[in-house]
């Protein structure tokens, strides 16, 4: 799966002490919880390789280059050359004696929900092509430091979704410094500065996000934190609010004060991963993804700034540090924190285990993730338990994007009941079907007045049997392309006094692709339990 580039190995040994690192609150729970010094004698032993990961994609195999940070035999950090997310650091380990020697690749394709480690850029106003190449890395031991630098002087437009310059060259001056260094207290630390000259200010920027592996995933296995911790501008203390889709749909901003942090916290392992804005670089806005939970830090650009003799003006140094709480930190911001959305609930389906709806809609400060879902919870009916979920139409979910592992065997299946509408209730249907008939011809004609292409006016017809199904479609994010590879439809049953299963099966290409899903329940009313989407043993059909 993995070879080394020849000709391009760089090998360090590590030598003095590490230098010391600008205060923020992380050192200031430091202070206060005192922590073990479990790794105060680790001495690391630094070496850089670049080598070549081979993946499974759509269109075939292919492989992308990877610095390997190791230490010893461990594989602290890896940084893709190539593709997504293209000089980002992804820490496998925060532990001195805990790195891997072999890190966890997926064999499919490498994006957002296969990536593997804790994130941290070094590309910052680096354009794109110079910054994949490995000649933009610079890599050299300072005593038990190891140090990447990363620098370009130069005009260019940049068309990344996180910075744009609309097709504008801009003058740049960027010097990006990234520090390893092993802390008695915190094992591996990822120190970096970020000096940013430009003559085309963005009215803000984003340096990096908080992301880690595992923090949103839907099955249960590969979930790695619990809740999110944020230092909120206007507070002095800990917020927070559990990982689940039902609360990050709701927090599309958050904010972090100047020398705060937003740690993933994990209280089972009782680390967890964290990024700390250092003290005087000012607060930064949280961009939240509403389908990965990252927190993207954006911190804004003055109009005001004044120019050196070039035009270019600075920002000042912005300095961040990836690293993980030890557990008594963990434990303090668990008990600590103002946990948001409590006594609230929302409908979110999980996946990967019997969906039976018995405790739903689920608490949103509890550890359960699923997809938040249209519908409605009953006790009307029920194939199991008391409870089961009604709807009408259409019923599915947005985001977040629920992959698929390659090359496997899906079982997907639920348990309905259909009654068929009434006399009134179908009347109500054809009478709103021709009212939108009617606006669509309204909007058809205002469209040709001003000479555009109306769009086609559906015909009307009449209501059809009770049907219902379950249905889902893959595709391929890559990112931002969702065309349907495949689709996928179970059995179609009609109206019953009894509970019918529907239910259909797939197997996955080998480079692991997404799937969308969704309930449907035409000319009628449906009531659906006991839902399971789940790989499963193609010999037994067992999970």
């Amino acid at each position: 799966m993995k070879r080394i580039v020849p000709g391009i190995v760089v090998c360090l040994v590590a030598a003095a002490a590490a230098g010391p690192v600008a205060a923020d609150e992380i050192d200031g729970l430091l202070a206060k919880l005192n922590p073990p010094a479990r790794f105060k004698d680790h001495k690391p032993a630094w070496s850089v390789k670049l080598e070549e990961v081979s993946f499974l994609g759509k269109s075939g195999p292919f492989t992308w280059q990877f610095w390997f940070i190791r230490d010893g035999g461990g594989v602290v950090a890896v940084v893709p050359l190539p593709g997504f997310h293209t000089g980002t650091i992804y820490v496998q380990d925060f532990r001195p004696g805990h790195a891997p020697a072999k890190v966890p690749f997926p064999t499919e394709r490498w994006h957002i929900d296969t990536a593997v480690g804790t994130e941290l850029r070094t590309n910052n106003f680096i354009p794109e092509a110079y910054g994949a190449a490995p000649e933009s890395y610079q890599w050299k031991v300072d005593g038990e430091r190891l140090v990447l630098t990363r620098q370009y002087k130069g005009e260019t437009a940049f068309n990344r979704w996180a910075h744009s310059t609309k097709g504008r060259k801009v003058k740049v001056d960027a010097h990006n410094t990234i520090v390893f260094l092993v802390h008695p207290q915190l094992g591996y630390v990822v120190d970096a500065t970020y000096d940013i000259w430009t003559d085309q200010p963005p009215a803000g920027y984003e340096y990096s996000s908080a992301a880690t592996s595992g923090r949103y995933s839907l099955w249960p296995e590969q979930a790695t934190c619990f809740r999110h911790a944020l230092t909120r501008v206007g507070t002095d203390g800990i917020t927070g609010y559990a990982c689940n889709h039902g609360v990050t749909k709701q927090h599309g901003t958050e904010s972090c004060r100047d020398g705060g942090f937003t740690s993933f916290l994990n209280d089972q392992t009782g680390w967890s991963p964290t990024l700390s804005l250092t003290k005087g670089n000012g607060s930064a806005r949280l961009g939240v993804c509403g389908a990965h939970t990252d927190l993207d830090y954006v911190l804004p650009w003055p109009k005001d700034l004044p120019p050196r003799a070039d035009g270019l003006k600075h920002n000042g140094v912005v300095r961040l540090r990836m690293l993980a709480l030890p557990p008594e930190l963990t434990k303090h911001c668990w008990d600590n924190m103002d946990l948001l959305h409590k006594g609230e609930r929302k409908v979110m389906i999980r996946m990967g285990v019997p969906e039976d709806f018995e405790d739903q809609p689920l608490e949103l400060t509890g550890r359960q993730r699923g997809m938040p879902w249209g519908g409605q919870i009953t006790e009307k009916f029920a194939h199991s338990g008391h409870k089961s979920l009604t709807f009408t139409g259409t019923c599915g979910h947005g985001d977040p994007q629920l992959n698929l592992k390659p090359s496997t065997h899906y079982l997907c299946e639920a348990w309905v009941k259909v009654e068929d509408w009434t006399a009134e209730q179908r009347q109500a249907a054809e009478e709103k079907l021709k009212a939108d008939i009617e606006k669509a011809k309204a909007a058809a004609e205002a469209a040709v007045k001003r000479g555009k292409t109306p769009r086609p006016v559906p015909q009307f017809q009449p209501l059809g049997p009770a049907q219902a199904w379950i249905a889902g479609w893959t595709y391929e994010w890559s990112p931002h392309v969702e065309k349907p590879t495949e689709s996928y439809k179970s059995n179609v049953v009609g109206a019953s006094k009894q509970w019918q299963k529907v239910r259909f099966e797939l197997t996955t290409p080998n480079w692991g692709p997404f799937i969308q899903l969704s309930f449907h329940a035409d000319n009628c009313t449906v009531y659906l339990d006991d839902f399971r989407l789940a790989a499963v043993n193609e010999t037994n059909g067992s999970p």
